[in-house]
C-alpha cells in the first residue's frame, strides 16, 4: 500500500467517523427538541455546522487525492479505486448509509419543528378568537371573500 493510498483511505476513515458523529449530533438534536433543551439545541447547532464543514473538506482532499492517484486512468477516479482497491468499497458504502441516515433524521427533526410550529399557530389563533375552537375542518380553508381590512385576517 503507498503512502497516497494510505492517505486516501485515512480521509475516508476520518470522513465516516464525522458522519458518525453528525448522526449522533442529529439524535440528540432530536432529544433536545422534544425536551425543549434551547441551550443544548444552540450547542448541537454549531457543532453540526462545524461537522459539515469538515466533512465537506474532508470530501473535497478525498476527491483531489483520487484525481491525483488516478490522473491517467480511462475511467473515473472513483471506479478506478473501487477496482483497486478493496477497502474502498467497503468505506464507501459506509459513508453512503451514513449519509442516508443522517438524511433520514434530518427529515424527522424538520418534521417535528414543522409540526410543533403548527400546533403554536393553531395556539395562537384560538387564543387571539377568544379562546373559541373552530368546528370540524372550516378553520383550514382559506376565507372565499374578505370583508373589511385583511389586517383582521388570520393570515397577516
Amino acid at each position: 500500500m503507498n503512502s497516497l493510498e494510505m492517505q486516501v483511505e485515512g480521509s475516508y476513515e476520518k470522513q465516516a467517523a464525522m458522519l458518525e458523529q453528525l448522526r449522533d449530533c442529529l439524535e440528540m438534536e432530536r432529544e433536545s427538541l422534544i425536551q425543549v433543551d434551547v441551550e443544548e439545541l444552540w450547542e448541537l447547532m454549531e457543532k453540526k455546522n462545524t461537522l459539515v464543514v469538515d466533512i465537506e473538506k474532508l470530501g473535497n482532499e478525498i476527491k483531489c487525492l483520487l484525481n491525483q492517484h488516478f490522473k491517467h486512468s480511462p475511467e473515473n477516479p472513483r471506479a478506478s479505486a473501487l477496482k483497486e482497491w478493496p477497502w474502498f468499497g467497503k468505506l464507501s458504502r459506509q459513508t453512503a448509509l451514513l449519509k442516508e441516515d443522517i438524511q433520514t433524521r434530518l427529515k424527522e427533526n424538520l418534521s417535528f419543528i414543522q409540526d410543533t410550529l403548527g400546533f403554536f399557530d393553531e395556539l395562537v389563533g384560538i387564543i387571539v378568537k377568544g379562546g373559541t375552537q373552530e368546528q370540524g375542518y372550516e378553520h383550514l380553508r382559506k376565507p372565499l371573500e374578505a370583508s373589511g381590512p385583511r389586517i383582521y385576517h388570520r393570515e397577516v
